[in-house]
């Protein structure tokens, strides 16, 4: 009797044990699934976010990882073919934009500005650093030498090396300084006085469209497609060269499509 009993009580031990066991791996289980499902969201978000952005390369990063543990998820893989197809834009928009640059650059080799010059060439390379325009930097550096030699005060060379630096890097109100003081004194500056003076204005409308364009952003993640293309726009209708722009337009427009 006794020896029954004994079994009896460790059958329900083991019964006990074997049941608290299964809970707590469906537990492991469950627990384990809304980790996997966290991380599946906010990698998620992360793409969403860097798409929004312009960002493809951490956008597909962030895709990678979902598709590591969901090969064939439905919206990440909606997200990436996204990321293609405006990929595939961005890299039409870009020829386009290097091409009106090339034209923009032998403008001002005929001119003989090297201002210009040399501002698209760095335009040129930050977009498409294969492009071969190396003679054209070569004709806009002979260019250069020749006014420099014109100018006899050291000082005032040093002023015009300065002028360019300054103008190359958009920095245009400190190149206008510059080039108003040389036109003091050497009469032949007056075309660049002007043409500086444009690009002075443009830098307050980069402002402005720095603006428009990080509003627009907000909006489009927000998905107030309708607002963040009003934005979009304005920032556009200031600076249709703006290569963002372009881009961010096409995927706002592939969205409300």
């Amino acid at each position: 009797m006794i020896k029954k009993v004994l079994i009896s009580f460790s059958l329900i031990v083991f019964l006990s044990s074997f049941c608290t066991a299964i809970t707590k791996s469906s537990s492991n289980t469950q627990e384990h699934k809304k980790v996997e499902k966290t991380a599946y969201y906010r990698d998620l978000q992360k793409a969403k976010n860097y798409y929004c952005e312009g960002n493809f390369t951490e956008a597909e990063k962030a895709l990678d990882k979902i598709f590591e543990v969901s090969i064939d998820n439905e919206k990440a893989t909606e997200l990436r073919n996204k990321i293609l197809l405006v990929k595939e834009k961005e890299a039409y928009y870009k020829k386009a934009l290097v091409n009106d640059y090339v034209v923009e650059l032998r403008r001002t080799i005929k001119e003989g500005n090297c201002y210009e010059g040399f501002l698209f060439i760095k335009k040129i390379e930050e977009l498409s650093p294969e492009e071969p325009i190396s003679s054209f930097r070569q004709r806009l550096e002979n260019e250069k030498d020749l006014i420099l030699y014109s100018i006899e005060d050291v000082s005032d060379r040093h002023l015009f090396i300065d002028s360019i630096d300054y103008f190359v890097k958009e920095k245009f109100e400190k190149s206008s300084d510059c080039i108003y003081q040389l036109y003091q004194k050497y009469p032949k500056f007056v075309y660049y006085v002007g043409m500086n003076r444009y690009y002075v204005l443009q830098e307050t409308t980069k402002k402005r469209v720095k603006m428009f364009y990080d509003k627009a952003v907000k909006s489009f993640k927000a998905t107030r497609l309708g607002e963040a293309k009003e934005y979009a726009e304005l920032a556009y209708n200031l600076q249709p060269n703006n290569l963002k722009l372009r881009v961010l337009l096409e995927q706002i427009n592939m969205d409300i499509l």
